[in-house]
């Protein structure tokens, strides 16, 4: 519903010439001429009434787009009333003027006090139903469009809570990790044992930490430890993990892992090649290095980090960035310290 149906150009054709006839009809009523309704339905007074509510709807949507173009008053109450007294003058005016003159120029005699009296009577009554039906229809907009906007609200909560649990339990790694755990338990017992425990070591993190705002960059970069050798065991290019972090700031939960695990997954796999990758200090920054050699379909870019954007933006205004500097690609973070009474 993008605008109200008042200002449609079928309801503004249409609506006038239902109007007009009940305006004629309730004329020849009130004046006990019914019976010639037969003869004289298609005269000249049908169209000056159907034409006379035209002028009366259209002048009174445009005092209605008149007063909402005001900030003031705020009161909805008072300003509904201001456009409604306004509308009625307006109509008493036009229809006193047009039946002025159209008794004057072409029935050649002048009307009397009661004969306006019930134009203007009938045609204030039909501005006012008027006025009733686009605040009804204002309302039923407005009541349906906050409907609109909570429904949007809770699907983006939905996602956004689906997001969160995916991202917890992230099924890839799961599934691959039980994959490669049951391929090993069939040949070396130790080193099953091993991986079953840094894939329990990981998850437990991610499980516990979730809900963390910061941790200390230690617990981080010992889970992350813990992950390389994970995915030294899986069907990707074995990674070394050089650190020379000195550990006293903090970070968001999972940042390190997801970007190391998406820069894993994203480079061509090779059993000759290593994948070295560097963590270090740059200039209030943890910058994350390494040589890309990228999948033709998949490339670590900045949309790969969304989330990861959207909860450092808690935190900081500094940006997440990505650099490439002859043949290495780097990922900026910004640093965070959590400073404690």
């Amino acid at each position: 519903m993008k605008k109200l149906f008042v200002h449609h150009l079928l309801f503004r054709l249409l609506s006038p010439l239902f109007s007009g006839v009940l305006v004629y009809l309730l004329l020849l009523l009130i004046n006990n001429t019914i019976d010639q309704l037969q003869d004289t339905f298609l005269g000249q007074e049908l169209y000056v009434c159907i034409g006379l509510a035209y002028i009366i709807q259209e002048f009174s949507r445009y005092s209605l787009l008149f007063f909402k173009s005001f900030k003031k008053p705020k009161s909805f109450l008072t300003k509904l009333i201001l456009q409604t007294i306004t509308s009625v003058l307006l109509t008493i005016v036009l229809v006193t003027v047009t039946m002025i003159l159209y008794f004057k120029y072409v029935l050649l005699f002048t009307p009397n006090s009661r004969e306006l009296l019930v134009f203007n009577s009938i045609f204030v009554f039909i501005t006012i139903i008027y006025v009733i039906l686009f605040v009804a229809h204002y309302y039923l907009h407005k009541i349906n469009t906050e409907k609109l906007t909570k429904e949007k609200e809770a699907k983006a909560a939905i996602e956004d809570s689906f997001k969160e649990f995916k991202k917890g339990i992230n099924p890839d790694l799961l599934f691959e990790s039980l994959e490669a755990l049951l391929v090993l338990m069939k040949k070396d017992a130790d080193k099953a044992e091993a991986l079953a425990d840094r894939f329990s070591s990981i998850y437990r993190y991610i499980l516990t930490k979730k809900n963390n705002e910061l941790v200390a960059i230690n617990e981080e970069l010992y889970t992350l430890e813990e992950l390389v050798a994970l995915l030294n065991q899986l069907p990707y290019r074995k990674v070394s993990l050089q650190n020379s972090l000195s550990g006293n700031s903090f970070i968001v939960p999972c940042t390190l892992l997801q970007i190391i695990e998406t820069i894993v997954k994203t480079t061509v796999v090779s059993e000759n090649q290593k994948l070295i990758i560097s963590i270090e200090e740059s200039e209030g920054e943890l910058k994350i290095s390494y040589n890309p050699e990228e999948k033709l379909r998949d490339s670590f870019a900045i949309d790969s980090v969304q989330d990861i954007l959207k909860s450092y933006s808690f935190y900081t205004d500094q940006n997440i960035r990505i650099a490439v500097d002859g043949i290495y690609k780097s990922i900026f973070l910004p640093q965070l310290y959590y400073e404690t009474e």
